[in-house]
């Protein structure tokens, strides 16, 4: 995050996201009224604050050899009880969202992916005023909508597609929080994401853009709908093909799973889709220290544009 991205000013009386520390395969973060000390595999340097600062978590991620895991709490992170509540809200760049300790370390929202949001609100409008009209956006496996918040908020109809119900309800919740953001902007939807490509296709509709950020294994809401990258993000990206309009405007690739680099998302991207006139840049995604001594990688995202 760019120190003026960083540094925008929090909405009263609701507390902005900090990353105070990482290092020893952890991160030490504020995240609104309480500090997590949670995992960070890529963190391989030393800390940079004292143990006793480190101790000052009230909440603790232990992972488990069976998958996901669970939080314990206390400076030692042993007490199986909080002193706080399971819900608040944080500010995390431009939105106000609804945060919880989940079990498998998340919180509802993904700070690298704040420049991102900025971009959204950014780039949208040059789309608009390109195409004379709002751009119509797919948003894939969007999480609580984040990416869907800001692509709406830079002016776009957004179409958020994610296979939990319970995290499409807490995007709903999240854009309730932000009133800059058009209500009637965002179709939320509960499906697989091949899925609903698949029934869009038979429709007839079509996208100027898509934005998705796959997920190494998930599931959708079927029991036979299983999504491993290796195998399933090409057949996936030549569906979503056949949904975008000739003339793309917008294609927005991030990435989590290790391995995958920039250059991987791009030779995926053109295979796909027609990126005749797009214009591609790839960076790396991280979150800025507090205390701006080191930035914490976290994943890899690619931009492919008109603009």
């Amino acid at each position: 995050m760019s120190d003026k991205k960083q540094n925008q000013k929090s909405k009263p009386n609701v507390p902005a996201y900090k990353l105070l520390d990482s290092g020893e395969g952890r991160k030490l973060e504020q995240v609104g009224p309480i500090k997590i000390n949670r995992q960070a595999s890529l963190a391989l340097w030393p800390t940079g604050l004292s143990d006793k600062q480190w101790s000052q978590a009230d909440a603790f991620h232990h992972r488990s050899d069976k998958g996901g895991g669970f939080w314990g709490y206390g400076p030692t992170g042993q007490a199986k009880t909080s002193k706080f509540a399971e819900e608040w809200q944080t500010q995390v760049g431009p939105f106000v969202l609804n945060t919880k300790l989940t079990s498998f370390g998340h919180l509802g929202f993904f700070a690298e992916q704040l420049d991102q949001w900025n971009w959204f609100i950014e780039t949208i409008p040059k789309i608009n005023n390109t195409l004379g009209r709002p751009a119509k956006i797919l948003n894939l496996f969007g999480y609580t909508g984040c990416s869907s918040l800001a692509l709406a908020q830079g002016g776009a109809e957004v179409t958020h597609i994610d296979a939990a119900k319970g995290i499409v309800d807490w995007g709903k919740e999240n854009q309730k929080l932000n009133p800059q953001v058009p209500q009637d902007s965002i179709r939320w939807i509960v499906e697989d994401c091949q899925a609903f490509v698949e029934k869009e296709i038979r429709r007839g509709n079509t996208y100027d853009g898509v934005v998705l950020d796959p997920p190494s294994y998930g599931r959708g809401t079927k029991k036979n709908q299983v999504f491993k990258i290796e195998e399933s993000l090409t057949p996936l990206l030549a569906k979503i093909s056949e949904v975008m309009n000739p003339e793309i405007h917008l294609i927005h690739f991030s990435c989590h799973t290790p391995g995958f680099t920039g250059k991987i998302l791009e030779n995926l991207t053109r295979h796909a889709f027609n990126v005749e006139g797009l214009n591609f840049q790839s960076e790396e995604m991280v979150i800025d220290c507090e205390n701006k001594s080191k930035s914490l990688p976290s994943g890899i995202c690619l931009k492919a544009t008109r603009q």
